[in-house]
């Protein structure tokens, strides 16, 4: 059995409320406020996400981020890989 760290848990939600409307961009307060998790945490989980290709971040006025592959195409195991490492 596979046991879900806290952080592999918010992960996912955070990639759920990102693929909900694949085309928005979400700043991290609006995903923290989506998920009722703490903006530190979210912006440490999206930077993680960000940095292994799951989430694609946009610098700007008018960035944010946003998933960065079709939801489809990302599985749990690549969210939690992403997060605690491999399986």
């Amino acid at each position: 059995m596979l046991k879900l760290g806290k952080l592999a848990d918010y992960g996912t939600m955070i990639v759920t409320v990102l693929a909900a409307e694949p085309e928005r961009l979400y700043s991290a307060q609006d995903v923290a406020t989506r998920t009722h998790v703490a903006a530190p945490t979210v912006s440490k989980l999206l930077k993680l996400l960000t940095k292994s290709g799951l989430v694609e971040s946009l610098r700007g006025a008018h960035g944010g981020y946003k998933l960065a592959r079709p939801a489809a195409g990302i599985t749990v195991a690549d969210v939690i890989a992403a997060i605690d490492g491999p399986i």
